[in-house]
């Protein structure tokens, strides 16, 4: 080929490129009967080509296509389709405004939805809503970006009826092991070997597109449901090319400047990471238990790192980096290409002083016990990173894949000081503690729609997770002042190093098909998902061998110095038989569900699931002495029924119910008899192997209504009657340490109100002020019948659960001067954190009233600012038995400024 031939062809390329991008059709489509706009209809073109589109928000299109002429034909479900045939394009573009028919005694609400709604944006997840079978709630990045929150853990306390309690969701208030957490429609493990919750301070917001709560049951979600489920859905990648880097900064007014707890930690900690000098020792034996008649104990004593003590330093301001950047690009034929990488990295300090009193009871009055006061300090280390990228073969098949690492650390140092009863003196204890979790998550999804129309759709996903937690060379120190002098106490958890390693690693697949057969709406499917997770653990403690007890008044650093290993003091295994355990999980499931228009009012969608569960557990260290407790090996196969009813009481008005049967599992943590120690409570946490599943009846009703694209009011109800429900209880009455059991039955009745409205319908003057409330109304009892223990209450209100939870929103946008301001409250009743035990009253955390401000300024085209405030009331932490505080601390104010710049 000659050079002026490959011009011509470059030419010819490029003038190709240029006419498909300035070319094409566009316009409107609307109903014929109520020229309101038909959103997300499908625009196809039929013959000269392969590419659809589909209507937006405000029912328009825009179909590029290069010269040439087409057949296009335009549709919606429930309407009357219109093929267009011979339209001729040339140069720009040709404009077709279209009203469509409804099809006589069709159900006029039911919209097909065949490409995505925005999401992110508030008036496209209030179409979701609208247009969903099930009761759901939702907030995406353009709401989570008008508030300081920081992660998913933060964020979703903003829905309808979710609390957080500690890094725990609770949904309608209940939360664990009735609260299920998805990723993209996969389950979440935790990296917690001391809990059930997902880690969903690993997802920080620039992360999400969004978070949504759906509250009645639908045989396509695994059938663990109770509260509800939070689905997180993560970024997609961008129409057109974006990039963008975040910058912040912030302080707290317990932790920034001031004095706060720490130690001598590794050459990494400002990174989060472990530089191996907290590693178990090469040392340790790795046969066989470490004894004090080892000829290798006193190598192996020396071999521990001899930091024991903490001390004072100044808390540096919290700060974090956020880079991303996608695009999509667009080829002939319908085909596409689109991408988003992500990464963040964030690193903030603490400080948590604490009162802490424990009490016993005399008759019906509370008499001191113990008291003591807590400093505690954390240095908190995230980093992320997501890559998601889309393939569209053409405008019927589309496949993407995810790829989400997310990893966390925390490192901490904890002193405590006081008055114990329990040890008859003064006593003061630290504990220094450095924690990692690991989340990779990864995800390969397609999407294949058959039929000229596309309403024939096979939707199918497999998944890969493996999740890590560490917990290397914890330490624990108790002293104990006894007529003024102070000596180092030999016991339990003083003396003593703890190293752990969890790791979970899922895999599975689901597949389902969605079809019409006359007037039913089918879906079928099947899902199985597997899980395999190991526990590891190893305890060593320091044993006085000497002769010497001038030695116990030491510092610790001087009394465990190398001078004094060997001839006074030598490390001994202590590990128990429960610090390892291994287990698996089988799951495997299929459903089928039909929607089913009744009427052209009322659809109804009914179908059951059918999941075979199996778990298997083992336990027993092989550097403890005795029997290994019992295995635990279960298999279960559950029925799951739903039905959901939707009831168009207008065009913008609808009446939802539904019904549904689930089961609540026990999870690894819940079973496993793993022996963890609670330091700031001083009591120990265990698990059961006898647990049973619960089994949960659920009734919703709720009405709701939307009068414009933005707005939203609601009113709705639920009734929940559980059988066996598993409840974390005090096991023992002497040190109040804590279990897992099931309770006989249990009850919960809620009512829930929200509101969205612009201020404009009162006058023009407000039209940039949007108010948003939310109030939930939760009744519970908890019957425990013969497991009632040493528990006070034979009926109580479920642990954890709030009897109200509001939240109030206020919003100014001033778009001519790029300004966003917003005021957020969110508060909670007071709820039981602790059972009481043993005649002692139930120990209730008390109501927060958390004030947060955000505020949002365009500085340029490229350049954002972004001020936040959250707590601004300055409000404690209290937690009391009857009218006693057991436990107080404050949060502190929390100031940030963000700076975003996006450079193209």
């Amino acid at each position: 080929m000659g050079r002026s031939t490959l011009v011509s062809v470059l030419i010819a390329v490029s003038s190709t490129a240029l006419a498909q991008e300035s070319s094409g059709l566009r316009g409107h489509l609307k109903d014929a009967k109520t020229g309101e706009p038909l959103l997300v209809c499908p625009v196809t073109v039929i013959a000269g080509g392969n590419t659809l589109v589909e209507t937006d928000l405000e029912g328009n299109y825009e179909l590029p296509l290069p010269p040439g002429t087409y057949d296009v034909r335009f549709w919606c479900d429930q309407y009357e389709g219109v093929d267009v045939k011979g339209v001729k394009i040339a140069q720009g573009f040709v404009q077709r405004d279209l009203a469509l028919k409804p099809v006589e005694g069709s159900f006029v609400e039911e919209v097909v939805v065949i490409g995505k709604v925005d999401t992110k944006s508030e008036s496209g997840l209030l179409l979701q809503r609208k247009m969903a079978n099930t009761v759901q709630d939702s907030i995406g990045s353009e709401q989570i970006s008008r508030s300081p929150d920081s992660n998913a853990g933060d964020a979703v306390k903003r829905v309808t009826s979710a609390t957080v309690v500690g890094r725990n969701v609770y949904l309608r208030g209940l939360g664990g092991r009735y609260a299920a957490t998805t990723v993209n429609g996969v389950a979440l493990p935790s990296t917690d070997p001391d809990g059930h919750q997902a880690p969903l301070d690993l997802f920080p917001n620039s992360l999400l597109s969004t978070l949504t709560v759906q509250k009645t049951y639908s045989p396509e979600l695994g059938g663990a449901f109770a509260g509800g489920v939070l689905g997180i859905e993560t970024n997609s990648y961008p129409a057109e090319f974006q990039a963008h880097i975040k910058l912040s900064l912030g302080a707290n007014s317990q932790s920034t400047f001031h004095s706060r707890r720490s130690y001598e930690g590794g050459s990494l900690d400002l990174l989060g990471i472990d530089d191996g000098s907290r590693g178990l020792p090469n040392s340790v034996p790795s046969d066989r238990p470490l004894t004090l008649s080892d000829p290798q104990a006193e190598k192996v004593s020396e071999s521990f790192n001899n930091v024991w003590s903490s001390n004072k330093t100044g808390g540096l301001p919290n700060g974090s980096l956020n880079v991303s950047v996608g695009n999509t690009h667009q080829w002939s034929q319908g085909r596409a290409f689109g991408y988003l990488a992500s990464a963040t990295f964030s690193r903030g300090a603490s400080s948590t002083n604490a009162d802490v009193q424990t009490f016993r009871i005399d008759g019906e009055e509370l008499h001191l016990k113990d008291q003591y006061s807590s400093e505690y300090g954390a240095t908190s280390t995230n980093m992320g990173a997501l890559f998601n990228a889309g393939y569209q073969l053409d405008p019927m098949n589309d496949v993407s894949v995810l790829a989400l690492f997310s990893r966390s650390a925390e490192d901490s140092a904890q002193w405590l000081q006081g008055s114990s009863d329990t040890d008859g003196a003064l006593f003061d204890s630290t504990r220094l503690k450095f924690s990692e979790r690991m989340l990779s998550f990864n995800q390969l999804r397609g999407t294949h729609r058959f039929g000229s129309d596309g309403a024939t759709v096979l939707r199918w996903q497999g998944n890969v997770s493996v999740t890590n937690a560490e917990e290397p060379d914890t330490r624990d120190l108790l002293y104990l002042v006894d007529e003024g002098v102070r000596r180092f106490r030999q016991a339990a958890n003083s003396g003593e190093r703890f190293f752990s390693h969890l790791e979970d690693t899922s895999g599975g697949a689901t597949a389902s098909l969605s079809f019409a057969a006359g007037p039913l709406e089918f879906k079928v499917g099947g899902a199985a998902q597997l899980s395999k997770r190991s526990f590891d653990a190893r305890r060593f403690a320091f044993l006085f061998v000497g002769d010497d007890p001038a030695l116990l008044g030491l510092p610790a650093e001087e009394m465990l110095s190398p001078e004094n290993i060997g001839p006074a003091f030598l490390a001994e295994e202590r590990t128990f038989l429960t610090d390892r355990y291994d287990g698996q999980q089988a799951l495997y499931a299929g459903f089928v569900d039909a929607e089913m228009p009744l009427s052209n009012r009322l659809r109804v969608t009914a179908g059951v699931r059918l999941e075979a569960f199996s778990q298997k557990l083992e336990s027993g260290s092989p550097f403890a002495h005795g029997q290994p407790p019992a295995s635990t090996d279960r298999s279960t196969v559950n029925p799951l029924p739903a039905m959901n009813a939707v009831f168009a009481l207008t065009e913008k008005a609808n009446l939802r119910t539904g019904y549904s049967f689930t089961v609540a599992r026990p999870q690894f943590r819940e079973v496993a008899p793993f022996l963890y120690y609670d330091a700031i409570r001083r009591r120990s946490v265990s698990g059961n192997p006898d647990l049973v599943s619960s089994r949960i009846h659920n009734v919703d009703l709720r009405w709701e209504w939307f009068p414009t694209e933005y707005e939203v009011f609601s009113v709705g109800g639920f009734y929940k009657r559980f059988l066996d429900p598993i409840e974390q209880v005090v096991v023992s009455s002497n040190q109040g340490d804590l279990g897992y059991r099931n309770a006989e039955r249990a009850d919960a009745l809620g009512f829930e109100l929200e509101g969205r409205a612009s201020l404009g319908r009162l006058s023009q003057a407000l039209s940039p002020l949007r108010v948003g409330a939310n109030l939930s109304l939760i009744s519970s009892r908890v019957s425990l019948g013969s497991q009632q223990q040493v528990s006070t209450s034979q009926r109580r209100p479920l642990q954890g659960q709030s009897p109200y939870v509001a939240n109030v929103n206020v919003t100014y946008t001033q778009d001519g001067w790029g300004t966003e301001l917003s005021l957020l409250y969110n508060v909670f009743g007071r709820r039981i954190s602790e059972v009481g035990f043993n005649r002692l009253p139930d120990t209730y955390e008390q109501p927060f009233h958390r004030v947060d401000v955000s505020l949002t300024q365009k500085l340029s085209s490229k350049l954002r600012l972004k001020l936040t405030g959250a707590n601004l009331l300055n409000q404690s932490t209290v937690f009391q038995q009857m009218d006693e505080e057991v436990f107080h601390y404050h949060p502190g104010v929390t100031v940030t400024a963000q700076m975003e710049w996006t450079p193209f």
